[in-house]
């Protein structure tokens, strides 16, 4: 037996859901053209590293087994008829559900879902995604090009405790399907991570990035937006807000913090801020999208205002609204005309940053400071970024019928990985964006621009969203020098939905600002900017 032989014996029980749940950078080396799948990275790296030996993958097969095992429901096919299945159909205790299955509609194609009830109540939806289901390939005759998967977003849940006995009606063309609605019951938070899970899961026969684009335009993309802002709104009106420190009317500028799954810099973070001669005139404001850190938090900030005396306010939610929902609730607890917004892992290179800041306000001209960011540094002393520009990928995706182009735009850092000490990234320059680990704006301003667009899943493009908005409204985005350390992505987690909403981000930030970065935008030296 040879070695190919041997490793796909060895995968007998190779899912590829569950790897690619397990494992979600896998998913971004495939999305990035480092992999052909989840399959082709497994026999070329995860065997040779028994992942699928690992508990995580265990953990992430047992969880797609059970919910396969929900009820696979397939009708019985006769001559002529469609062959589907419903896999699991999730409803939210509140206001919407997800039915995820196959349908063989290569004759008649999947045009909507429907529920009905007993008692007569319906519901009818056109939001349908399509992706590979690699088990129904397998099942019916694998046909090369044809989506056989689906996921479809109901907008709004009808009672199925109090009316049960419903269909779940997949409608294609003229003829129906049916299946018996068993409706698993779940939180609405708990939907939503599973809906972008299994985003950030789909496979394509095209280029998955393309192919993602394609799925989000067919309506999906916006009910997922939708939802997903009803979601945060609802979590931030349950915020909780506490005050330690020094009680004070008004300060110099407020430093507001996300929180994300981790505490461990919070400390550190006031000891380095709180060093700065002038930082007391700073207060601090820490919005936690983790209750479960809440306690930890609780008690790390009284020692903190207590030994660095430092005006610490905590805004706790009851759920994850995301970055940006998030980060407007704080901006309206701040007791200041002015607000950094500052990443968790984000520190000042030196004890000047807080008269820099003040300097920076004071004699430069009001449109200047507006809105603008700061020099972040990598642990190593090379720079992270320097500003952000944007520039517009053509994708192409190969299908049999022929060649399917979408451009992306996708945002890049200027001089990340160069020197510290190169001169083009030190003092002052207009630049298309920021990035939202360090931004620095006139609170008057942030708001006029509706804050941080809380359309954005979880937190991805929200900053360079605002960055567009503010050269829109008339008012150009800058750079000025005040050095800071970026310890990038150890400030938070990240979890594979987050990979299912950093995908529908990026169509949104795509949709919204494509023909405006394309003529205004584009490239490291847009005209608009640099003339």
């Amino acid at each position: 037996m040879n070695e190919i032989s041997c490793t796909i014996e060895a995968a007998s029980d190779f899912i590829e859901a569950a790897y690619l749940a397990a494992f979600p950078k896998v998913g971004e080396a495939i999305r990035s053209g480092q992999f052909k799948s989840a399959l082709d990275h497994y026999m070329r790296k995860g065997a040779a590293e028994a992942r699928l030996a690992e508990p995580r993958y265990q953990k992430a097969l047992a969880a797609h087994q059970s919910i396969r095992s929900i009820s696979s429901q397939t009708s019985p096919v006769q001559p002529g008829q469609i062959a589907s299945g419903i896999d699991v159909f999730l409803v939210a205790t509140d206001e919407f559900c997800c039915v995820i299955g196959w349908v063989d509609d290569r004759g008649r194609p999947l045009e909507a879902i429907s529920l009905q009830l007993a008692d007569g109540g319906c519901v009818r939806s056109t939001q349908i995604a399509r992706c590979r289901r690699a088990d129904a390939e397998a099942a019916i005759g694998f046909s090369f090009g044809h989506l056989l998967g689906f996921w479809a977003l109901i907008p709004a849940a009808l009672d199925m405790a109090s009316a049960p006995g419903g269909l779940i009606v997949l409608h294609c063309g003229d003829t129906e399907i049916t299946h018996p609605a068993s409706p698993k019951l779940t939180p609405a938070v708990t939907l939503r991570d599973t809906i972008f899970e299994y985003c950030a899961n789909a496979t394509y026969f095209g280029s998955p990035a393309v192919e993602a684009f394609i799925q989000m335009g067919s309506g999906v993309g916006e009910g997922l937006l939708r939802q997903n802002k009803a979601m945060s709104a609802a979590i931030c009106a349950g915020a909780y807000v506490e005050r330690h420190g020094p009680a004070r009317s008004i300060f110099a500028a407020s430093i507001v913090v996300c929180l994300y799954g981790r505490l461990e810099y919070f400390f550190l973070q006031a000891a380095f801020f709180s060093a700065a001669a002038g930082a007391r005139d700073y207060e601090f404001i820490y919005v936690c999208n983790s209750p479960e850190l809440t306690e930890g938090l609780q008690r790390e900030a009284r020692i903190a205002a207590r030994q660095y005396g430092l005006s610490i306010t905590l805004i706790f939610l009851p759920n994850n609204a995301g970055f940006g929902a998030a980060n407007n609730v704080a901006v309206g607890q701040a007791r200041s005309d002015r607000v950094l917004i500052v990443n968790p892992d984000v520190f000042p290179r030196n004890t000047q940053w807080a008269q820099c800041h003040a300097d920076i306000l004071a004699s430069l001209p009001a449109d200047q400071t507006m809105l603008f960011g700061a020099p972040l540094f990598y642990d190593d002393g090379s720079l992270m970024h320097g500003g952000m520009f944007f520039e517009i990928d053509s994708g192409l995706s190969v299908k049999p019928s022929g060649f399917i182009h979408q451009d992306l735009l996708r945002v890049e850092h200027y001089g990340k990985g160069a020197p510290p000490d190169l001169p083009a990234y030190q003092g002052s320059g207009r630049v298309p964006a920021v990035t939202g680990a360090f931004i620095s704006a006139d609170r008057g301003w942030f708001e006029r621009l509706g804050g941080f667009s809380e359309e954005y899943v979880f937190g991805h493009y929200e900053d360079a969203d605002l960055c567009l908005k503010s050269w829109q409204a008339g008012q150009p985005v800058w750079r000025h020098d005040i050095p800071m350390w970026h310890l990038e992505g150890k400030g938070s987690v990240r979890r594979a939905p987050h990979e299912g909403g950093s995908i529908v981000n990026r169509w949104h930030f795509t949709s919204t600002w494509l023909d405006v970065v394309a003529a205004d935008f584009c490239g490291p030296a847009p005209a608009r900017i640099y003339s």
